[in-house]
């Protein structure tokens, strides 16, 4: 095919273009490759789209007819090249072409045509998300803020091609498959650091330049009036859990199978009360270290305990009381992607208001949350009835860092109500679980 339009620019060909050069015939300035159909160009390069593994090909110009005298959109080519001489061939060409294509969709976007054998359709609606407008997003560096910002991604990519600067690129591994691009972010933050340069090699590149930008954020007066920090992050008030939920790739879960080793009860991953260095808030945010101590104690009695921090000295260390566990990983040594395996593993998740919440919440997990100051649960409440949250008397949302919030629980009815929630979610240690519980 166009053996002599070879002959004619070939070495033209060669010289200035710098991508690859394919031909179905052998000739010098390009390779061979060998096409189902090569009976015309037009038909050549949809056989080559095929070829390359293409799943849907747009046509545009296809219109394979003369109209007004004339054979192309250009003039005719000069002496000794073909001028479509043979165009009245080209539909029964194109028809031997589609029973070959096996399920490699061709849409004709071409506003005149003679080729009816393909389906026609518009041009904007067949390249669709090709056509969306970029948009950088500015992300939250929070671990359980990122979580909650699936939801406002998953939003946005449907409108934008959605470039994300986040420190936590694993959280949208199932979104970056859909086509979210994921841009790195400089912090001082020391998890959020660390994270970031572990999983270098998931970031996309740099971003389109002079396109507009978004910054995710919330304000105090926002999440109360919103009734809760995803829809205050979302600016909407029809979000749930379904809109930032968590598939856990098998690839996560078998990690943290092979992490944990072989156990005879049912998993509940705890995260004992720390406060950090670069964020004076948690010492309001925790709730009392003792009762909260004292309720892990009462719900790990039925568990294999698996106890998770990310400690440095001078930097980040537990305050709460010790609370046996079987294992035990307080150097931040466990990746995302295992606690996210062993959130969904776990029969049950003990924590206090933080990352380990939302991350339950993302990945389905049964969850008991003990309050402090800072917040109330229900910023946090979507109605789930696996979901028991303890609080004080007097809940606060008061997101001050200097309140003196009263953070007295009455222990003896969060006891009960631990105890009933257990008997409903785990009746006897280690009876009636499935194995995603026991590993």
């Amino acid at each position: 095919m166009d053996r002599a339009w070879w002959d004619a620019y070939g070495d033209e060909a060669e010289e200035v273009f710098a991508g690859e050069r394919v031909a179905p015939i052998q000739v010098r300035q390009a390779r061979r490759v060998r096409l189902v159909q090569t009976a015309n160009s037009g038909a050549g390069a949809i056989a080559l789209a095929l070829h390359l593994g293409a799943s849907s090909v747009v046509l545009l110009g296809y219109d394979s007819q003369v109209r007004a005298g004339r054979a192309h959109w250009h003039a005719d080519h000069p002496a000794g090249l073909g001028n479509a001489g043979s165009v009245a061939k080209w539909p029964g060409q194109f028809r031997q072409l589609a029973a070959q294509l096996g399920g490699m969709e061709v849409v004709n976007c071409s506003r005149e045509t003679a080729l009816e054998m393909f389906p026609r359709g518009d041009l904007v609606e067949a390249l669709g998300d090709r056509m969306k407008p970029p948009l950088i997003v500015d992300g939250m560096l929070g671990l359980g803020d990122n979580l909650h910002q699936r939801a406002l991604v998953r939003r946005l990519m449907a409108r934008h091609d959605v470039w994300l600067k986040t420190p936590w690129p694993s959280v949208y591994a199932d979104l970056q498959a859909e086509g979210l691009r994921l841009v790195p972010v400089e912090t001082k933050l020391r998890t959020q650091a660390k994270n970031a340069k572990r999983e270098v090699a998931r970031y996309d590149g740099v971003p389109p330049a002079d396109v507009p930008r978004r910054r995710v954020w919330y304000s105090p007066q926002t999440v109360r009036a919103r009734g809760g920090f995803l829809r205050a992050q979302c600016d909407a008030d029809d979000v749930g859990p379904s809109d930032f939920a968590l598939p856990v790739p098998q690839a996560w879960i078998d990690r943290a199978r092979a992490w944990l080793g072989p156990v005879d009860r049912p998993v509940m991953l705890y995260r004992p009360l720390v406060e950090r260095g670069e964020w004076s808030g948690c010492a309001i945010r925790n709730p009392d270290v003792q009762t909260y101590a004292r309720l892990a104690r009462l719900a790990g009695e039925r568990f294999h305990v698996v106890s998770v921090a990310d400690c440095e000295p001078r930097k980040e260390w537990i305050v709460s009381p010790d609370v046996p566990a079987a294992r035990v990983a307080h150097a931040g040594e466990l990746p995302f992607e295992v606690l996210a395996g062993l959130a969904a593993l776990a029969g049950l998740v003990f924590c206090s208001p933080g990352f380990m919440l939302v991350l339950a919440q993302a990945v389905g997990a049964r969850l008991c949350a003990v309050f402090g100051g800072h917040e109330s649960a229900r910023l946090y409440d979507h109605g789930d009835a696996r979901h028991l949250f303890i609080e004080p008397a007097r809940p606060c949302e008061c997101f001050d860092k200097s309140h003196k919030c009263d953070k007295t629980i009455d222990i003896d009815r969060a006891e009960a109500r631990l105890r009933s929630f257990l008997d409903v979610h785990h009746p006897q240690p280690g009876v009636g679980h499935d194995l995603a519980e026991t590993v």
